[in-house]
């Protein structure tokens, strides 16, 4: 049976949680579009959106290792700023390393996320995912929606 402890990540365990989004990136097979400083990049924007309280991780750890990793976020695009809650919730760096997969991990983690979005009154939670993670949001009552996305190549 696997020990894994679930709880909010330090801020001081970015670098970490930006390794597993790189891998994320990797095994989604978009790394190459990431630029060269991208690391950098993103750990100090996920310092400032932490500063500013917009964004949290959820981790679990098993022998002090942070195996697995969901990240929620207030977001405030175009055209959501003009709703009358002017954010709405976003889960991303959904990420398991590949030995601790298929035991419920991200599914928990991501019921954290949705938690701490909704305790933030959001309107509306968005994610995107992949075929193998829509069974996870499903569950949760996620829905597809009439987004569309255009690959300009």
């Amino acid at each position: 049976m696997l020990d894994v402890e679930f709880r909010t990540a330090a801020k001081k365990e970015l670098p970490r949680i930006v390794e597993l989004k790189i891998a994320m990136f990797k095994d989604s097979g978009v790394s190459s579009l990431l630029s060269e400083d991208a690391f950098d990049i993103i750990v100090e924007d996920y310092r400032k959106r932490y500063d500013r309280d917009e964004a949290i991780h959820f981790v679990a750890v098993c022998d002090s290792t942070i195996i697995a990793t969901v990240g929620a976020f207030l977001k405030s695009d175009l055209p959501y700023r003009y709703f009358q809650v002017p954010f709405y919730g976003f889960i991303g760096d959904v990420y398991t390393e590949s030995t601790y997969r298929r035991r419920g991990l991200a599914h928990r983690l991501s019921e954290m996320a949705v938690d701490w979005l909704k305790s933030r009154e959001v309107a509306m939670i968005k994610l995107l995912t992949s075929a193998e993670g829509r069974s996870i949001y499903e569950k949760l009552g996620f829905e597809s929606s009439n987004e569309m996305v255009l690959l300009c190549e």
